[in-house]
């Protein structure tokens, strides 16, 4: 950039704050930010005008910027080597200076308004001379402004879109600037390029500062500005073309060409900005996507892979650039050509077969590129580095593939099946191979190699059919396929050498069998149900947080790895005294990676309900005002230093009314330093009796064992050291093999040398050992979500599911499968159950920090998982090769990089809540063009827009889909239906009715759509449903809106499975005399949770599916008499009747209701007397009563304390209530009935 008086002033405000750092000025920030738009201003006079008038402004800016910029600068000359009372005064004369500067040139502002205007009407003739001042600097300039508006907008919380529109199409003329230039073109060639850019440069400049400084923002020509940019009239669209067409000759006709080099950063550039608006195309709404939708993407995908080549420095694709640069420059400007002429067809239409033919032309030059990219790459097949685990099944799944080959061309067809049945049955001779030496390999590294080479050459083929099915053409993948037949012929050569070698003189055990399991019917064990030894030190922690100073006091539980800190925190944090106790709790997981806003955001969820509608800056003052008053529990689990706390600490008040804060940590100092004159309490190891009884406790079938083996079983808890997560593993190892097993797990934990932490290491690599196959990918796959998150059991199946984990084994849906496998992991002791669900069943899970890292490595060291934490351009190569990729690393990180490859298949984006927002959030989606085979993406850690991404639609393979959009509405686009093998579609936070379009009905392969986080509502076509195909597959709808029970029934007859329905029901118009809500034609409906709408309609009949296992109805308004159809349901286990469910004073219950009812919750009701008699049997299996917000029930049932089954009763904010459960409570204590809980608090909980 040409240095200019104002650019001068800049470089002197930076050098001092190099210098300086710690020197600050209240005006200095705004200063700087004035100083970068005067640089524009000042460089678009010098550019563009003669008048008079300008010109004494721009002198008298020349002086005064100069002036106060020597005075700043020798303020701080000489102070190198001065002594602190000398810096301290030029301190102070640094801050003075910086006042006047910002105050001498703030009054230039009025001027720039009115000489801008001046600007635009200028001509370039009028001071062509003025070629000091390049178009290019002026642009880079407007850039740095349009930064700083968007800083300025992020802090005012306003919408930025235009302004990033608007900043990346500035960018594109900046580079095609560039490009032109670089190829040697000259000015005469430039010339109406150049007068044209100039006018909507200065124009940009001109409303960009009116944007920061201006009364009236005028976002609308900002609009208008960045439409005028694109090519989307034929005179602009000729003078792009012309000026293309001339750069891609360039070369030829310099006197003075540059070398390619110096060229492919030019060229890299320019394609990024043909790819921003290539991708502004693609994510609206228009004819022009519609019609050319694939070639739009494959445009798209291509422009990715020229960007990858140019931008990636490494040597084969330097080798590869070098070779091609000739022709890498005609398909760039053929690219920018095309770009060009879709927008003139979006905006004039009429040009389909002239864009047809420039397609064609296009591919046929670019595949030039790929076959010499294929070239080199093929040469790499052996080194390809994909997932070994559970390959048999994986290696099954393509030779079922196999049989059913899908090639696209009709001339091809005949040589492809002919080529696919050639690998079919050699591939399934080499899987037999392997069945044979399996358990060899590992001590055999021939054999290895030959299982790695195996196993790459079936995941190639499955590459190869996947492609087939998205449309790829057979004439462009047979390279790849005749190099896997070649490559299948030598490892079948040398297999066939190795076998006949070896002649094995004994059989080869079997491997382990693959055989899915069938759910166990046992009890699954609740997080801290394996707590032994820790009683006395709960009792301990528990008094001194509920007993002690009334000041705001904190409390630290520290131990090393695996102790149980967590586990003794949780049984804390349950217990009745200390949830009777405190009037608000919450938790909060800190670990190693965190943010202020994620912890805020943590917490906050524990104390109120709408956490996501505070911004940013206003979370740690609203946690603080709703903390304010209340007697409150925080915990703050595994800190691993003091910073965190240090970001939270003023957030907590201090009302003098008892409340704590506890912490965990491994790290005792950290602790110390919190709380210095408290020794933190140091979690002790299991003695040697409590490891064995832990130990009994989790090892199924002891009884009847021979005393040599308990003998052996004890010596074995003693050698785990006291250390409960090593006991659990151990005992999962022992639960489920045989006797030989426990003494070479003895002899492990005998010889052993390591630390404790490295011997638990150890033994959860034999544990991992001893899982069978189809067992090990899903326990790998918990390192696909964060640490120390509780993850939903139910959207972990469907995942395991949709990768193709679970096998069927005979009419066993593949849900209850997946089920079993979850459960088995649970016995083995891998994986904590965090919460069950009112039925019983897992509702969260989780693994421990030890069990997670080791899956992370695991998952790294057997290419089952990629992991990228922060992005390298010296990884993407091997990135390039990922089959799963966790993205932990900034979205900006994933934007100039080739992760997202066509051979990645599953992709999670586990983004900080800072990255939610991300303004560059488009680059995660614009990069997934090149990952067409993607079966897994979950998306919902970042807000991907107001609108559904139109990229998502080239997905086909799709089975599994988590977005998160936020809008007041949405409409999902009729392209959806392209998503045939989609299973799961879940959808996070939109805040109105998201309309389903009649395509949805050919999803037949759709079993979850599921709507949450919001007020949204899934909106379903009503439009001639009976000519549409059933959703017959579908189980789980959740939330969908119907606008009467019509409508309601007609959309759920054509979805005859659903298992789980969450709706609201409304009535339009024909309200009738009897209105009847029947639902019993759902025969395999067995949750149903519905909300009425509007309430002042009501129903007078329910008629509900006797399979109904759980029920939750609100604002139903039907009379208590109605309650007989709820109570005589045989299977319903759980119920809760909320917000006006059913209305009226009295509830009498009828003899023999409710036979299996487990829990019972009322909300929200007017009741006032529930009456039965004790001699009659009701709720024969209730385990727990809840009672909130019932204001005016005056007592509970005296008969409950007959209920043998009932283990909880809790009640919030019922007042009326209150004394009536006292003397219940003080009744069962006199009978000796002290097992049964009760909780009972004045105010009713967050939510109901």
């Amino acid at each position: 950039m040409a240095v200019n008086c104002v650019q001068f002033a800049l470089d002197v405000l930076e050098s001092i704050r190099c210098e300086f750092p710690e020197w600050k000025a209240s005006r200095l920030g705004q200063l700087n930010v004035l100083l970068r738009f005067l640089r524009t201003f000042y460089m678009c006079g010098r550019k563009r005008c003669k008048v008079v008038r300008c010109e004494t402004i721009l002198l008298d800016i020349e002086k005064t910027v100069h002036e106060h910029a020597r005075q700043l600068q020798s303020i701080c000359l000489g102070l190198k080597n001065a002594n602190d009372r000398v810096i301290s005064d030029a301190r102070k004369l640094f801050r003075k200076g910086i006042k006047e500067f910002f105050v001498g040139i703030n009054r230039f502002l009025r001027e720039m308004k009115e000489l801008y205007l001046i600007f635009s009407e200028c001509s370039l003739e009028t001071s062509d001379s003025l070629q000091e001042v390049k178009l290019e600097d002026i642009m880079d300039s407007l850039l740095d402004n349009l930064k700083d508006i968007l800083q300025f907008m992020d802090s005012n919380g306003t919408p930025t879109s235009l302004i990033e529109g608007l900043e990346g199409n500035i960018r594109f003329l900046k580079n095609f600037i560039l490009l032109a230039i670089c190829q040697g073109l000259q000015h005469r060639q430039l010339e109406d390029l150049l007068s044209h850019i100039e006018g909507l440069i200065v124009n940009g400049a001109r409303l960009t500062f009116m944007c920061r400084y201006g009364d009236n923002p005028q976002m609308n020509h900002v609009n208008e500005l960045t439409r005028r940019i694109k090519p989307t009239e034929y005179h602009i669209c000729k003078i792009y073309v012309k000026v293309l067409q001339d750069v891609s000759l360039g070369s030829l006709l310099s006197s003075h060409p540059t070398t390619p080099g110096s060229q492919r950063p030019v060229f890299r550039d320019f394609v990024d900005s043909l790819i921003f608006i290539l991708w502004e195309l693609l994510s609206i709404d228009n004819s022009c996507a519609d019609t050319f939708s694939h070639h739009l993407q494959e445009l798209f995908g291509d422009l990715t892979f020229l960007r990858f080549i140019l931008r990636v420095h490494q040597k084969k694709l330097d080798e590869l650039y070098e070779k091609l640069h000739d022709l890498i420059k005609v398909v760039v400007c053929e690219a920018g050509i095309l770009v060009c002429y879709l927008f003139l067809q979006e905006n004039e239409g009429g040009i389909d077969k002239e864009l047809n033919i420039l397609f064609l032309e296009f591919k046929e030059k670019f595949k030039l590129i790929k076959v010499e990219e294929k070239t080199q790459k093929f040469s790499f097949l052996k080194s390809s580095k994909f997932p070994q685990t559970d390959m048999m099944r994986f290696i099954d799944s393509v030779l079922e593939k196999l049989k059913f080959p899908n090639p696209n061309e009709a001339d091809s067809a005949a040589l492809a099946k002919s080529k696919f049945r050639t690998i079919h049955r050699d591939l399934a001779f080499l899987r037999s191979f392997l069945v044979d030496v399996t358990l060899q390999c590992d001590q055999n590294e021939k054999l290895q190699a030959l299982q790695n080479r195996i196993v790459v050459v079936a995941y190639e083929t499955e590459f190869v059919l996947d492609s087939l099915e998205i449309g790829d053409a057979i004439q462009d993948l047979l390279v790849l396929v005749d190099t896997i037949i070649e490559e299948i012929k030598l490892i079948k050569n040398e297999a066939l050498e190795t076998f006949h070698s070896k002649r094995q003189t004994s059989k080869v055990q079997n491997i382990v069998k693959t055989n899915s399991v069938i759910p166990s019917t046992g009890e699954i064990p609740l997080l801290d149900e394996s707590v032994v030894g820790m009683e006395d030190e709960a009792e301990t922690i528990i008094s001194q947080l509920t007993r002690g100073t009334k000041q705001l006091d904190i409390f630290s539980i520290v131990g090393m790895p695996g102790l149980g800190k967590t586990t003794l925190t949780e049984k804390i944090y349950n217990d009745p005294s200390i949830v009777l106790h405190f009037h608000v709790r919450s938790w909060c997981c800190v670990s190693q990676v965190y943010s202020k806003r994620s912890l805020l955001l943590e917490i906050l969820s524990g104390v109120i309900d709408d956490i996501l509608d505070h911004r940013e800056d206003d979370l740690a003052e609203v946690l603080y005002k709703n903390l304010k008053g209340k007697r409150y529990l925080i915990i703050l689990d595994d800190l691993w230093d003091t910073s965190a706390w240090n970001s939270l600490r003023s957030s907590f008040p201090n009302d003098c009314n008892g409340s704590r804060i506890l912490l965990t940590s491994r790290l005792h100092d950290v602790a110390s330093q919190i709380k210095p004159d408290r020794e933190p309490h140091n979690l002790r190891s299991l003695n040697k009796d409590e490891s064995w009884e832990l130990m009994q406790k989790k090892i199924n079938n002891l009884e009847g064992c021979p005393p040599a083996l308990i003998s052996l079983g004890m010596e074995i808890a003693e050698l785990c050291k006291g250390l409960p997560l090593m006991i659990l593993i151990v005992a999962g190892i022992l639960s489920n093999t045989n006797n030989d097993t426990w003494s070479e797990v003895a002899e492990g934990l005998r010889k052993g040398t390591l630390s404790t932490s490295e011997q638990c290491l150890q033994t959860l690599e034999l544990s991992y050992s001893h899982l069978p196959d189809y067992l090990k990918s899903c326990f790998l796959y918990f390192g696909a979500f964060q640490a120390d998150l509780r993850i939903r059991a139910r959207e972990l199946l469907w995942l395991w599911i949709a990768e193709g984990f679970v096998e069927r084994t005979g009419k066993v849906c593949l849900q209850r499968v997946a089920e079993g496998y979850l459960l088995e992991l649970i016995q083995r002791n891998l994986v904590i159950v965090s919460e069950k669900g009112l039925r019983g069943k897992v509702k969260y899970c989780a693994v421990h920090n030890l069990l997670h890292d080791f899956c992370m490595a695991k998952g790294n060291e057997e290419y089952f998982l990629r992991c990228l934490k922060e992005y390298d351009l010296g990884t993407s190569i091997e990135t390039n090769t990922s089959y799963r990729l966790l993205v932990l690393c900034k979205i900006e990180d994933i934007a100039e990089s080739r992760v997202l490859s066509p051979r990645l298949r599953s992709l999670f984006f586990r983004a900080d809540y800072e990255e939610r927002y991300a303004r560059n959030w488009y680059n995660i989606l614009y990069n997934l063009c090149q990952s067409r085979l993607l079966r897994v993406l979950d998306l919902r850690r970042i807000n991907v827009g107001s609108f559904f991404p139109r990229v998502i639609e080239s997905l086909v393979h799709l089975r599994y889909l988590g977005l998160s959009i936020e809008a007041p509405s949405l409409t999902i686009p009729s392209s959806i239906g392209k998503l045939s093998n989609l299973e799961t579609f879940i959808l996070e936070r939109c805040r109105g009715d998201v309309s389903l379009p009649d395509t949805v009905w050919n999803m037949k392969l759709l079993q979850h759509l599921c709507l949450t986080g919001a007020l949204g509502c899934w909106k379903f076509p009503t439009e001639n449903p009976d000519a549409s195909p059933n959703l017959a597959n579908l189980e789980t709808l959740s939330t969908v809106v119907f606008l009467s029970d019509h409508t309601m029934k007609e959309i759920l007859r054509k979805s005859p499975n659903i298992r789980r329905l969450n709706c609201n029901l409304g009535a339009t118009g024909d309200t009738g005399d009897c209105m009847i809500l029947a639902l019993d034609f759902m025969t395999q409906l067995e949750s149903l949770t519905i909300n009425q709408i509007p309430h002042d309609f009501h129903y007078l009949h329910l008629e509900l599916p006797w399979n109904l296992k759980k029920l939750v109805i609100s604002n139903f308004h039907l009379p208590w008499s109605k309650i007989s159809v709820i109570g005589n349901l045989p299977n319903l286990e759980v119920l809760k009747l909320l917000k006006s469910a059913f209305v009226g004073k009295i509830w009498d219950l009828e003899e023999g209701s409710f036979p299996k009812l487990r829990f019972l919750k009322l909300a929200g009701l007017h009741l006032a007397r529930w009456n039965w008699s004790e001699s009659e049997d009701h709720f024969p299996c209730l385990n727990k009563l809840v009672l909130e917000g019932c204001r005016y029930l005056e007592e509970i049932p005296s008969a409950l304390a007959y209920v043998s089954t009932l283990q909880t009763i809790e009640v919030f904010g019922c007042k009326s209530a209150t004394s009536s459960v006292e003397i219940f409570k003080k009744t069962l204590m006199d009978m000796g009935n002290e097992d049964l809980k009760i909780i009972i608090q004045p105010t009713r909980r967050k939510r109901y």
